[in-house]
């Protein structure tokens, strides 16, 4: 490459009228030092720099002379010699990088190879809410940002993501998006305290209170008597379900060792609320008694060889409603039967909080409070009154009774 050492330095009209040669030439600047023009044989002007770095000299390309003028250049290349002497990265370093940068489909796969185990064997993250996160992530991150560097996604593009998604999932999808780019930040893929969900506004969920009538559960128990030939495990793992008020999850993890028929009792080593044991009523231990003893495993489809899997008792317990009649009914809406109808019975808040295996009353408020069976007998002694006060007949306020909540 010619260098052209005119001193007369660079001028906007020297770039300009500058003429491409056989070879590549170079016009440089004198007033800031490593700082020059590139001349293509194609006509192709660009601001060079050159600089030394560990007593080596590198050449970066700065811009295209259509992109910024001179005054620009001559900051930029000012601002990248300081930089270079305060011992930062230099152009060609930071573009290697931004080339090395990982995408988000990298970061997904290393959250899955690496983090996820590591969680798992610490005790933090169970293999099933690992499935759920991968479902998350081939759905919905993944299409929307995958192929973007880590350093690049921004807050629109989070915004973008999630915009179209019911609240509950526009929820989910963040926390795990926002877990993704802390470990960034941790791995150093990303600067710290740039996590792009920052500032994007969570969704308002509204409780689920949906419970079966009993007309609803005959209709339920009814089909699934008619699945039963067909789905054993999976009909044996709801109806086990419906008359203990356990998650499905703590179902399908129950061991034959776990089970004390003598005592009715159940060890549950690993449940939201840590280790605990849970009473069984007499149904549950007969719903149990009429298992076949394959391996280890109570609820199985396969021989002893594993468990009947969430996906499959869900995708079961879907086609036993949609046989029963039930609409928008979800497998979950049977432990709330079952606290409901607990509380129904008089049960206070703190035996309620033990059947949930909650550590607080918190939930078990929720169900009394739902109930409401006061105020509902409140308003209508008080609007029956009306009523009759307004049909011109004398009305007798009749004394509510009270309820200890």
């Amino acid at each position: 490459m010619a260098l052209d050492r005119n001193t007369r330095g660079l001028t906007e009209r020297r770039i300009r009228d500058a003429k491409p040669e056989s070879k590549a030439r170079i016009l440089w600047d004198d007033t800031v030092k490593g700082l020059g023009v590139r001349v293509t044989p194609a006509g192709a002007k660009s601001y060079i720099l050159n600089y030394r770095v560990a007593g080596r000299e590198r050449r970066a390309t700065l811009a295209r002379c259509s992109e910024i003028n001179l005054k620009a250049a001559r900051e930029r290349a000012g601002s990248e010699l300081a930089a270079i002497r305060a011992g930062e990265a230099d152009p060609l370093q930071r573009r290697r990088a931004a080339r090395e940068a990982p995408t988000v489909a990298e970061l997904v796969e290393q959250f899955f190879a690496v983090e996820a185990p590591a969680r798992i064997a610490r005790g933090r993250m169970k293999p099933g809410t690992v499935e759920t996160y991968g479902y998350q992530a081939r759905t919905h991150i993944l299409p929307a940002i995958g192929k973007r560097r880590v350093v690049d996604v921004t807050r629109a593009d989070v915004e973008r993501m999630v915009a179209p998604l019911p609240s509950v999932t526009r929820n989910r999808v963040l926390a795990l998006t926002s877990g993704l780019f802390r470990l960034a930040e941790t791995w150093g893929s990303r600067p710290h305290g740039t996590n792009p969900t920052r500032g994007v506004e969570r969704a308002r969920e509204e409780a689920r209170d949906r419970t079966l009538a009993p007309s609803e559960l005959a209709a339920l128990a009814a089909a699934l008597s008619d699945a039963e030939a067909r789905f054993p495990a999976n009909v044996a793992a709801i109806r086990f379900a419906a008359v203990t008020g356990l998650r499905i999850g703590e179902v399908l993890a129950v061991r034959w060792e776990h089970i004390d028929f003598e005592s009715g009792r159940l060890l549950l080593p690993e449940t939201k609320t840590g280790r605990r044991w849970h009473d069984l009523p007499s149904p549950a231990l007969a719903i149990l008694a009429d298992l076949p003893r394959f391996g280890a495993w109570t609820f199985t489809n396969t021989g002893g060889r594993s468990p009947a899997t969430y996906k499959r008792v869900r995708q079961c317990f879907a086609r036993v409603a949609a046989a029963a009649g039930l609409e928008d009914v979800r497998l979950h809406d049977l432990r709330r039967t079952v606290m409901t109808r607990a509380a129904m019975a008089g049960v206070g808040t703190h035996v309620l909080r033990d059947l949930l295996g909650h550590k607080t009353t918190q939930m078990a408020d929720r169900y009394v409070r739902a109930l409401a069976d006061p105020v509902r007998e409140a308003r209508e002694t008080v609007g029956a009154e009306m009523a009759a006060m307004m049909e011109g007949k004398a009305g007798d306020v009749v004394p509510v009774r009270g309820r200890n909540g």
